[in-house]
């Protein structure tokens, strides 16, 4: 037994190094395992393990279902897959598939696949939303006598598909091949070439079944560093002076890659390599000899660096001669909802070289007219189709009321959080900053806090119920006394700005000289400054896909000390200390949800006399004939902001928490700059 194995070894090393004749090489005992389970050298990679949770563990015995109706485990395997501008749907069953049947509908746009089920069972179904770019969910519903896959399409118009039998499945083909687009998807719920049990759930344990190994082609991703990610198979190799040829033809097996080897790639390799990734093999085969690789299609070619950058040279001499001789061509684009003067600089990066070419921008009925070839015309209609959008828009709603410390704390009873001595017990959602500390707890979506407060004197909350009504009863009561309601409509990431200030006249003295004939003579004169002072609010909203909405506020509030007075006549003016404070919060809540801004406190003293008329004025003695009063004021002014949004828009929303997560972002950007000396 042995002797034979080893004859078959040598067999197997001998067909495959046939090429590098009697050069010595030796290829080590993995690859010439992986080499005898295929007919031309090709290696079965590893079955990929199923991404859910694996099937319960199979009891003592045969396991049998219980009486309680539930259907067999007809659908073993669901696996999802994009590349080349496809997605490919593989459905497999217990049994191999015989029959199925399909169909689409126009509306809503779908497909639909039929496969006849082995054994019925009580109804069940179960959503995938998988997220590429053609397909949006997948749902597949078990019935009595048949499986049911519905694949809902994200285009308005179904697309070319194809519906075939493989490895005794059924694999439906969505799209058509574009061998220019290298599809990538941001955060699915179904990833590429992942499998997805979804096996009708049992009474009683089954045994899982048994999967059956086929190759794949490992898909290699730029990291945002510059990394690269390698997935292929593991191999090991060894090499002495081989020809690279039979190398990438090695490599071409194992992969299932389509390769072309170009003519004046002749060079020879001494490698040796164990458990690298094939892709990886691959690349340091390319990058160590100056060769060079570019994919087209499901085909790689390679050949030499300098081989490949003359054609691609070639190639753009080729379309920019062919550019020169294309006629022009004129096109009015009318813009709906952006303005075309913001659109100007976008458009004019996308128009070709030609010196005759024109882009003209007419403000007033917000047209842009280009002149230019043809490709550049569509390529702008293109960018213009996906910027010219309805925008959302969003109504701030704001409260600016005065009320007591008294009537704060009691509101704060009604809050989500709430007020209590410079301290905010806050709710499961709601984060406070170092300023409340104490009670506060941590809001996350994920692992992100929902508020983000720096150190200041404001505080805020949050509250669920409609504020409207609160703040009617406590003003019909005299407990508040609303300063004013602005409102205000923006568009997505517009800063809106609300205020709400008190003009100050100040005196400040001034000296004139006056010169009109003999009598010339100097004078006084008094000039006013105007001084504001009050709240302003600057709210920038940004709508997400889930109905929240994220909101970056500052928050700047001034006043003053102490009254300015004048003494000693004209000109003598008492100076006055004017305080500021301001801050920025960045707040994510729901729709209609309001944010309870609090922390501007006003003090003011009021001095008040009375007494005998007459008497009172007597110098020395007119004291006995008068009191004094002293009034001390104490208010805290509280906004109310709600966000509510008013028309919803047609442009692509992220979700909330992929918002949130780049506002951390930026926010730790900013503080780590600030740091840096």
């Amino acid at each position: 037994m042995q002797k034979n194995r080893d004859g078959l070894a040598n067999s197997a090393r001998c067909w495959i190094f046939w090429p590098v004749h009697r050069t010595a090489c030796r290829l080590t005992l993995a690859v010439v395992v992986a080499a005898l389970s295929f007919s031309a050298c090709a290696v079965s990679p590893e079955t990929p393990a199923p991404a859910t949770s694996p099937a319960p563990q199979t009891s003592a015995g045969p396991a049998k279902a219980q009486e309680s109706g539930a259907p067999k485990a007809n659908l073993q395997e669901l696996t999802v897959r994009e590349e080349w501008g496809q997605t490919t749907v593989l459905v497999k069953m217990a049994r191999p598939v015989t029959q199925y049947r399909h169909f689409s509908l126009p509306q809503p746009t779908r497909l639909i696949l039929d496969i006849p089920l082995e054994s019925g069972g009580a109804p069940a179904t179960d959503t995938f939303r998988v997220n590429t770019g053609i397909v949006s969910v997948l749902r597949v519903s078990s019935g009595e006598n048949n499986l049911r896959l519905t694949v809902e399409v994200a285009a308005a118009t179904v697309p070319p598909y194809t519906v075939s039998q493989e490895d005794g499945g059924v694999k439906v083909v969505v799209g058509a091949l574009n061998p220019n687009v290298n599809t990538k998807s941001n955060t699915p719920l179904v990833q590429a070439g992942q499998r997805i049990d979804v096996r009708a759930s049992q009474a009683a344990a089954t045994a899982p079944p048994r999967s059956q190994a086929r190759a794949q082609t490992a898909a290699i991703e730029d990291k945002p560093g510059g990394d690269r990610s390698y997935t292929g198979q593991k191999i090991s190799l060894d090499f002495k002076d081989a020809d690279i040829k039979n190398v990438f033809r090695l490599l071409a097996e194992v992969s299932g890659l389509n390769l072309v080897v170009t003519p004046d790639v002749n060079r020879r390799v001494t490698l040796r390599l164990i458990e690298v990734p094939w892709d990886q093999a691959m690349d340091l085969i390319i990058s160590t000899n100056g060769l060079d690789k570019e994919q087209i299609g499901n085909v790689v070619r390679i050949s030499t660096a300098g081989a490949l950058k003359a054609e691609k040279d070639a190639l753009i001499a080729a379309r920019k001669s062919k550019e020169d001789l294309e006629p022009l061509t004129t096109t009015y684009f009318n813009i709906n909802y952006a303005k075309a003067k913001e659109l100007e600089p976008k458009v004019k990066a996308l128009m070709s070289k030609r010196p005759e070419n024109a882009l003209v921008v007419d403000e007033r009925s917000n047209t842009i007219m280009v002149r230019d070839i043809q490709q550049s015309v569509d390529d702008i209609a293109v960018l213009i189709g996906k910027l010219d959008l309805r925008t959302t828009q969003i109504l701030i709603e704001s409260n600016l009321v005065e009320t007591s410390p008294t009537f704060s704390r009691a509101l704060g009873m009604e809050l989500d959080s709430v007020f209590n001595n410079g301290r905010v017990i806050a709710s499961s959602r709601f984060l406070a900053g170092s300023p409340f500390a104490g009670n506060a707890q941590t809001p996350t979506v994920g692992a992100n806090p929902l508020l983000v407060i720096p150190n200041s004197g404001f505080r805020f909350g949050t509250f669920q119920k409609d504020i409207g009504p609160v703040l009617s009863a406590a003003e019909n009561e005299g407990l508040v006394k609303i300063i004013s309601r602005p409102s205000v409509t923006t568009l997505n990431n517009v800063p809106s700005t609300i205020r709400s200030e008190r003009i100050l006249r100040v005196l400040t003295p001034a000296s004139t000289n006056i010169a009109s004939g003999s009598g010339a003579a100097a004078g006084g004169a008094v000039a006013t400054e105007k001084i504001p002072v009050g709240i302003t609010l600057s709210v920038t909203p940004q709508v997400s896909s889930d109905g929240f909405v994220l909101m970056n506020i500052k928050v700047k509030s001034s006043s003053i000390a102490n009254s300015p007075t004048v003494s000693g006549g004209v000109g003598g003016v008492v100076p006055f200390d004017e305080l500021n404070r301001e801050a920025e919060a960045n707040v994510l809540v729901r729709d209609g949800e309001t944010i309870v801004l609090g922390g501007i406190l006003k003090d003011t003293d009021q001095n008040s006399t009375s007494g005998v008329p007459f008497l009172k004025d007597i110098p020395y003695v007119g004291w006995l004939f008068k009191n004094w009063r002293i009034q001390k004021d104490f208010e805290e002014l509280v906004v109310f902001i709600t966000p509510r949004i008013a028309t919803a828009g047609s442009e692509h929303l992220p979700s909330a928490e992929q918002m949130w997560r780049e506002q951390m972002k930026q926010t730790q950007g900013t503080a780590a700059s600030s740091a840096q000396p």
